[in-house]
């Protein structure tokens, strides 16, 4: 049964493609360079982290970067104006967790469920030179100059297949539409070298991040991960890919010397209306999108730090980039 509904949902994604290159369905275009940053699969591949890395990189060569985002599971509705890059104007419960967070990284953030309206308002604001689409690859109303397909390399979209027997938006074969691959979570591949010859086989540019795990926050102070040696340390989190950050603090707990006790898993985009965690340990552990949801004395009381997810991007990344935004259109 579920291979039916899969291939059902396959052809139905397939036709909303095919009208949009077709032009019966029309996408409406910015007068500003867009770079959208997506991926196939459902849950956690690290577009976010990426969409901050790009942002951010960006603005340290000048340009006026504005991020665009539909704001999911927001509870708001029309088009916000999330920060101006100096201030926040919202919560994130008006904003929607991921565009909160990215906000928090002194970048513009506005969303709306038309991101071309997002656009337009932006542009009226804050005059930006480029816009960049978070969770942008099926949202085809929107012309993009460079479409960025994030791949989360522990589980590679084509060894999947579309939901709901597995975890694919849409088919594998709209990789094609992407002008470059960027990935994830390289080095927790086993087996690199087929890894990589089956990426080779896409003919696509493609390029690995580098990620770094150094740094804890609780929103007031940041403090080295190094500092937990010796700590009883419990973890949660709200994400679509749970287990991934539980690894990443396991193996960070090998490598420098303290003890997980505990693990608590929510739902992806989880709303922490309350929270009650136990006692018995040093700090408890979680990720950026979650600690900011949380209540100040909450995280005052538990004693939360938030594991910061820093990526470096490849230079040569970001030279492709460049020369595909610069000269800007006309």
């Amino acid at each position: 049964m579920l291979k039916i509904l899969s291939l059902i949902y396959e052809k139905l994604a397939l036709l909303r493609r095919w009208l949009y290159d077709t032009k019966i369905l029309k996408s409406q275009k910015l007068p500003v360079p867009v770079i959208s940053v997506g991926n196939l699969s459902v849950g956690g591949t690290g577009k976010t982290p990426i969409t901050i890395a790009i942002a951010r990189k960006l603005q340290s060569q000048g340009y006026r970067v504005c991020v665009l985002s539909r704001g999911y599971k927001r509870k708001t509705k029309g088009t916000i104006v999330v920060s101006d890059g100096k201030k926040i104007f919202t919560d994130w419960k008006s904003s929607g967790d991921e565009p909160y967070l990215i906000a928090t990284y002194n970048i513009p953030v506005v969303v709306s469920e038309s991101r071309y309206e997002a656009g337009i308002k932006a542009i009226e604001l804050f005059k930006p030179d480029i816009f960049i689409l978070d969770d942008g690859f099926q949202h085809y109303q929107l012309y993009r100059d460079i479409d960025i397909l994030v791949v989360d390399a522990t589980k590679p979209f084509w060894e999947d297949q579309p939901l709901p027997a597995g975890r694919l938006r849409e088919p594998i074969e709209t990789y094609k539409y992407a002008d470059l691959f960027v990935i994830n979570r390289f080095e927790k591949v086993k087996n690199k070298e087929q890894f990589l010859k089956k990426l080779k086989a896409f003919d696509k540019p493609f390029f690995i991040t580098e990620e770094k795990f150094q740094h804890l926050t609780n929103l007031k102070e940041n403090i080295p991960v190094k500092d937990l040696k010796g700590e009883k340390i419990g973890i949660f989190a709200g994400l679509g890919n749970n287990q991934q950050f539980f690894n990443t603090v396991e193996d960070l707990s090998k490598k420098y010397n303290f003890q997980v006790l505990h693990k608590i898993s929510f739902p992806d985009h989880y709303d922490y209306p309350s929270l009650e965690l136990s006692q018995n340990v040093d700090k408890w552990i979680t990720t950026e999108k979650d600690i900011i949801k949380l209540k100040p004395e909450t995280i005052k009381k538990y004693n939360i730090f938030a594991l910061k997810y820093e990526l470096k991007l490849p230079e040569e990344m970001v030279e492709f980039i460049n020369k595909k935004i610069n000269p800007k259109r006309k």
